[in-house]
C-alpha cells in the first residue's frame, strides 16, 4: 500500500459542499418544529406520530455515506500495476520503385510508370497498420520518404515522381535494395519486407547478391513486374521515338526467389498484390519482459459500487435518488444539448466530421489539440494548426507543429522543432529527414538571397560610377560659362541652385491645370514588400505546387555529396 494514491484527486473537492450542506441539514433538524407556534401543546402532545427528542438522523448519515463513497470511486483508488499486452502490427515495408526511361514505355497503358503508380495507391490503402518507405532508383538510388505511419505522405509525393526528377540515368537496383536494407537496420527491424517494382534491372548479378544478404538478415524480398513481352515504345519530352523497352520476366523472378518472397506479373485488379503483400493481419505481442509493454494501475474503486447501488435501493424506496436524477438531467440553459451528445463526446462527434471530408467544422470541435492540429492542417490553415500542436503533450507534437511551420513558411522555427523531437527521441527517422530537407531549403534561400545582394550591391557602383562622371560633365560646363552679372547675381544663382525647380517647371508647363502629379509616399514605399521577400514568398508558393521540384533538388544535392564523397 506504499504506492496507493488517487488517480483522479480533484473529485476529492466534491466532499466540501457535501460537509457543507449536510453541516447545515443536521443542525436545522432539531426536536423544536414550525407546529408548537399553531396547536397547543396538549393537543399537540396528543398528533404527533412520533414524540419530540426522537427525529431520526439516519437519512442524512445515509446520504452522506454514499456521497463519501461516490467521491471515492471518482477519484480513483489504485496502489498497484499490471503490465498490459500491447498488440501492433509487425509489418515494416519499404516500396522500391524503378524510375528508369523505360518505365515510360506505353505498352501498359498509359504507361509502366503511371500504372506502378495506381498500384502504390493501392498498396499504401491497404497499408492500414505498420510503417512504410519509399525509395527510387535510376542509376542512383534515393530515399522518397524513410519508414513512417503516415501514409498520405507518400500518397501527396507520387504524381511527383517521374524518371526527370533523377539525376543519373540507369537501372541500377542493387544500391537501393542496401539502402532499404540499411533504412530497415536504422529502425530496428529485425523482419522487414521489401517490395521491387520494376520492369527490369541492368545489374541483375549484384541486386542478386544484395538480397542474399537481405534475407540472411531476415527480411523478404518480392517483385512486381510491370510490363509485357511484346514491349512498349518509349518517347522522349519532344513526343519522338527515343527507344524499344521489352520486358523479361525470368531475371525478376530469380530475384524474388532469392528472396524468400513471390513474384507476380502486373494484373489489373489486386490478384498481383495479394501474392507479393504479406498480410498485416497477424500480430505480435510484446509484454513487460520486451521493454515495449504499457503499465497501467489498477483501478479498485469499483468494487465499492455494490456499496453505493444498495444505498441507491433505499434512496428510490424515499423517493429521493428520483428528484436529485430529474435535477441533474436538465441541461445548462446555455449550452446546446443534442441526441448524439448522449452516446459520443465532443472528439468522436468532430473524428466523425473529418472522416465525412468536413476538416473545417472538425476543428472547431475537436477540443483535444493534437487532432484539432490535424484538421486545421487539412484545412490549410497551417499557422493555426501549429498553434494547436503547441498546446498537445503527445508524444508527435513536435514532430507535427514542424510540418506545419515549414507549411506556414516559417522554416527557422520549423528546425526548431524538429530538434526539440530529436532531443526527446533521437531516432525519429521522419523527423531526421524533414530536419535535413529544411536545414537544406534554408541554405539554398540564404545563398538566392547573397546572390541577389550581390547583384544589387553591383548596380549600385555602376550607378555611382555615371553619377560621378555626370557631375565631372555639369562642373567642366559651369565652369565654362561667363560670370553673371552683379545685379543679377542673386537670381541667377538661385536659379543654377536648384536646377530641379527649373525642370519642374518646364515639364509642368505645358501639362494641364488641376491634373495632381505623382509625389512619392514614404508611407507606401515602406510598406512595398523587400526584395527577399519577394522571392520568399515566390519561392514558398511552389512548394505544394511542385513537389518534383523539391525532389529533383534533393535527389541533385544527394548525388553531388556522393560525387564529393567517392575518391
Amino acid at each position: 500500500m506504499g504506492d496507493f494514491h488517487f488517480l483522479r484527486p480533484e473529485w476529492l473537492l466534491g466532499l466540501i459542499p457535501a460537509i457543507l450542506i449536510l453541516a447545515l441539514l443536521w443542525h436545522k433538524q432539531t426536536t423544536t418544529s414550525a407546529w408548537r407556534a399553531l396547536f397547543d401543546q396538549a393537543l399537540l402532545s396528543r398528533l404527533w406520530l412520533e414524540p419530540p427528542g426522537h427525529v431520526s438522523r439516519k437519512p442524512l448519515l445515509l446520504v452522506g455515506f454514499g456521497w463519501l463513497l461516490a467521491i471515492i470511486i471518482l477519484a480513483t483508488p489504485v496502489w498497484e500495476q499490471q503490465p498490459e499486452v500491447v498488440w501492433h502490427a509487425p509489418i515494416s515495408r519499404v516500396l522500391i520503385l524503378d524510375l528508369s526511361a523505360s518505365m515510360n514505355a506505353t505498352d501498359v497503358a498509359p504507361s509502366r510508370l503511371e500504372r506502378a503508380r495506381f498500384k502504390l495507391m493501392d498498396i499504401l490503402d491497404k497499408s492500414k497498420e505498420g510503417r512504410t518507405g519509399l525509395i527510387v532508383f535510376a542509376g542512383e538510388a534515393h530515399i522518397v520518404t524513410p519508414l513512417t505511419e503516415d501514409n498520405q505522405t507518400i500518397l501527396n509525393l507520387l504524381t511527383a515522381l517521374s524518371p526527370e526528377i533523377v539525376p543519373q540515368v540507369g537501372d541500377a537496383a542493387a544500391p537501393a535494395l542496401q539502402m532499404a536494407g540499411d533504412l530497415l537496420k536504422q529502425t530496428g527491424v529485425q523482419r522487414g519486407e521489401l517490395l521491387l517494382i520494376s520492369d527490369g534491372i541492368s545489374d541483375a548479378i549484384l541486386a542478386l547478391n544484395q538480397i542474399n544478404s537481405l534475407r540472411a538478415d531476415g527480411h523478404r524480398v518480392s517483385v512486381l513486374g510491370i510490363g509485357t513481352e511484346q514491349g512498349g515504345v518509349v518517347l522522349n519530352k519532344e513526343g519522338d521515338f527515343k527507344e524499344y523497352a521489352k520486358f523479361y520476366a525470368a531475371p525478376l523472378q530469380e530475384l524474388a526467389t532469392a528472396g524468400g518472397g513471390v513474384f507476380s506479373r502486373f494484373t489489373a485488379n489486386d490478384n498481383d498484390l495479394n501474392q507479393v503483400l504479406l498480410g498485416s493481419s497477424s500480430g505480435e505481442s510484446l509484454d513487460q519482459s520486451s521493454g515495449s509493454g504499457v503499465d497501467r494501475w489498477v483501478e479498485h474503486g469499483v468494487w465499492l459500487l455494490p456499496i453505493l447501488l444498495l444505498l441507491a435501493a433505499f434512496a428510490f424506496r424515499r423517493g429521493w435518488l428520483l428528484c436529485f436524477s430529474l435535477l441533474m438531467i436538465m441541461p445548462p440553459p446555455a449550452q446546446a444539448f443534442g441526441w448524439r451528445d448522449l452516446w459520443l463526446r465532443s472528439d468522436q462527434q468532430a473524428e466523425k466530421i473529418l472522416q465525412q471530408g468536413d476538416a473545417q467544422n472538425a476543428a472547431q470541435k475537436f477540443q483535444d489539440p493534437s487532432w484539432r492540429g490535424m484538421a486545421l492542417y487539412n484545412t490549410g490553415d497551417y499557422q493555426a494548426a501549429a498553434q494547436a500542436f503547441a498546446e498537445a503533450d503527445a508524444p508527435d507534437a513536435n514532430y507535427n507543429r514542424g510540418n506545419a511551420l515549414a507549411r506556414a513558411g516559417d522554416l527557422e522555427q520549423a528546425v526548431s522543432a524538429y530538434q526539440d523531437m530529436l532531443a526527446k527521441q533521437p531516432e525519429h527517422e521522419d523527423a531526421k529527414a524533414n530536419l535535413k530537407l529544411v536545414e537544406e531549403l534554408l541554405e539554398q534561400q540564404e545563398s538566392e538571397q547573397n546572390d541577389e545582394s550581390d547583384q544589387q550591391d553591383g548596380d549600385d557602383s555602376e550607378q555611382t560610377t555615371e553619377n560621378d562622371s555626370a557631375s565631372e560633365d555639369n562642373s567642366d560646363e559651369q565652369t565654362a560659362d561667363d560670370s553673371p552679372e552683379p545685379d543679377d547675381f542673386g537670381e541667377e544663382n538661385d536659379a543654377e541652385s536648384d536646377p530641379s525647380e527649373t525642370e519642374a517647371e518646364d515639364t509642368t508647363a505645358d501639362e494641364p491645370k488641376g491634373m495632381p502629379q505623382p509625389q512619392p509616399d514614404d508611407e507606401i514605399v515602406n510598406e512595398l514588400p523587400s526584395e527577399e521577400e519577394i522571392a520568399l514568398e515566390q519561392w514558398l508558393r511552389q512548394i505544394p505546387e511542385d513537389p518534383a521540384g523539391l525532389l529533383r533538388r534533393k535527389f541533385m544535392l544527394e548525388h553531388l555529396q556522393r560525387k564529393k564523397e567517392q575518391p
